[in-house]
């Protein structure tokens, strides 16, 4: 995988750890996408609280077409919920 050549330090060592598992940068099975995996790991309880308040927050703008908003939504909720560990409560 291309991506692994400019990962340094920690993530380089967490890649080596999980390299036999990993078999695309990004898409599909989220367990199996190195983007998701470091995201996983890496990104700290602050972070992700925002990307919840964002992904809670989401509302479709005056002027925007519903394909945008749909796309934007999509994307905050994979950030939130990569693996789709969420609870069923706490989806909109």
């Amino acid at each position: 995988m291309i991506v692994a050549v400019y990962l340094r330090e920690a993530a380089t060592d967490y890649y080596e750890k999980i390299r036999a598992n990993v078999n695309q940068w990004n898409g599909g099975n989220a367990t199996n996408n190195l983007k998701d995996l470091l995201k996983e790991r890496f990104a700290s309880a602050s972070t992700k609280d925002i990307w919840y308040g964002d992904y809670l927050n989401c509302r479709q703008g005056q002027m925007e077409s519903v394909e945008k908003y749909d796309n934007r939504f999509k994307k905050l909720y994979k950030k939130v919920d990569s693996n789709n560990r969420m609870s069923v409560a706490n989806t909109l």
